[in-house]
């Protein structure tokens, strides 16, 4: 089964503006949450067209196929795949035509009960087309749904996902004349929507909407459990009860954007807190501190700020090579670090490297970093991580792998330390984290640094 942590991005234009330009921009805002393909759908003819390729979104939308596109109303995805083939048929959005209608979908997180849904549907005698989890939704829909597609009311299409459909997900669909946005009950993954002067926008993050320069108190949050319908007639809403939350703490740490602001709290703030933490928590006597960018310098600040000890930029970003943890291939992983973080060798030659970063996985990145930075000379590097230990596999939506494969997974410390290759190594805790987050601690998911299964 194929599970993603991907971005979406939806308008809708009351003027019959051209939407595609806005869903473009909206995408390059969300490059960061998926790099393998990109689509849009959108409104033509009464039609649902669909227009996606692999690769990244500036490359496939062009000057001139943006020209070629034009449509007031429109849905677009960015993906990265955590597993399944990364091909043109897993790409979104996905459209599909039912008795003469059309309607097409975005989604961003992983459908946890995926495998007993095709498993029965299959039984049943239908066909699937792609590996990945967001086609169920489709069928689903279909299924419990049989009536014509125009005849389809809010609250029919949020009760029908709501009752079949574990989390995680936050979804747009697109029909001819709305767009429908669905947040699952317990939040997993942001989903925002802000209101202009000529329509409605929907992102995955807020910061989706700064192209816009937007009136920011006319950005709202998409809540659990709530599903909202945009068209010409205005908003309707539809919710659900959600007494609990499970807000993913991976969004804070390394998926989101910095400048967003996610579960109530800006990123690029909380981050330099969790670096504060880890400084608190683990101190030691350096010369300098190094970020591994970009997930890790605003960690590396509040380190920098806690310790007072001066941050340099002893590795340098490449910004032309993607996210190591986007890319699926681990082969690729090993190749790509060296490309793409080159040691600084003047600034860390003879010097005691802190070297901050958001997490370790695997520890591919983080041994070839650590490899790097002595051949350039570093005396000894202190690692120190604004995350607790990654020990568990994720259900809802991170590319966490099997348990195998986690470097953290039944080793202390001292063990992983020897295996990356630093002088010292230091996590932050879950309790320093409680003690930031103080009440809303108990809406945040941490089930991928804890040994014992989380209940839901």
């Amino acid at each position: 089964m194929l599970m993603e942590e991907c971005g979406i991005f939806g308008v809708f234009l009351e003027n019959k503006s051209n939407t595609i330009p806005y869903i473009v921009e909206g995408l390059i805002s969300l490059q960061h949450r998926g790099q393998e393909s990109a689509g849009i759908a959108y409104e033509k003819n009464n039609e649902i067209k669909v227009y996606k390729k692999m690769g990244m979104v500036a490359d496939i939308f062009s000057n001139g196929i943006v020209k070629k596109i034009n449509s007031h109303i429109a849905i677009g995805h960015v993906r990265y795949s955590t597993r399944g083939k990364s091909e043109i048929q897993n790409s979104q959005p996905f459209h599909v035509r039912f008795r003469n209608e059309h309607f097409a979908i975005a989604h961003n997180g992983q459908i946890e009960n995926s495998e007993k849904l095709r498993n029965e549907l299959e039984e049943k005698g239908t066909i699937f087309l792609t590996e990945s989890d967001t086609e169920l939704i489709l069928h689903i829909l279909i299924k419990n749904l049989s009536k014509n597609i125009l005849e389809w009311t809010l609250k029919d299409i949020a009760r029908t996902i709501f009752k079949y459909v574990s989390p995680s997900y936050s979804l747009l669909l697109l029909f001819k004349d709305r767009i429908i946005a669905i947040r699952d009950k317990y939040g997993y993954r942001p989903l925002y929507y802000y209101e202009s002067e000529n329509g409605y926008f929907i992102s995955s993050e807020d910061s989706g909407f700064n192209f816009l320069n937007p009136d920011y108190k006319n950005i709202k949050e998409i809540l659990p459990g709530e599903a909202i319908e945009f068209s010409a007639y205005g908003i309707k809403k539809y919710k659900i009860e959600s007494n609990k939350k499970r807000f993913c703490f991976f969004e804070h740490i390394y998926f989101a954007r910095p400048d967003s602001n996610i579960f109530g709290r800006n990123v690029h703030l909380m981050r330099e807190e969790l670096g504060k933490l880890c400084a608190m928590e683990n101190p030691i006597d350096a010369d300098i501190v190094v970020p591994v960018l970009d997930s890790g310098f605003s960690a590396a600040i509040g380190y920098s700020k806690e310790s007072k000890i001066p941050i340099e930029m002893g590795l340098m970003r490449n910004r032309y090579v993607g996210r190591t943890f986007i890319n699926p291939n681990q082969k690729d992983r090993e190749i790509g670090v060296r490309r793409k973080l080159p040691p600084i060798s003047p600034v860390i030659k003879g010097k005691r490297v802190i070297l901050v970063d958001d997490s370790i996985v695997r520890g591919t990145t983080m041994k070839k970093i650590i490899t790097m930075l002595k051949d350039a000379g570093a005396k000894e590097i202190y690692v120190r991580i604004a995350s607790p230990k990654v020990v568990n596999t994720c259900h809802w939506g991170v590319d966490i792998p099997e348990k195998k494969e986690l470097i953290a997974f039944g080793k202390k410390v001292k063990e992983i330390k020897e295996e990356i290759g630093a002088n010292t190594l230091g996590y932050t805790s879950l309790e320093g984290i409680r003690k930031i987050l103080k009440e809303d601690y108990n809406n945040y998911c941490f089930h991928c640094f804890m040994e014992v299964h989380d209940e839901l």
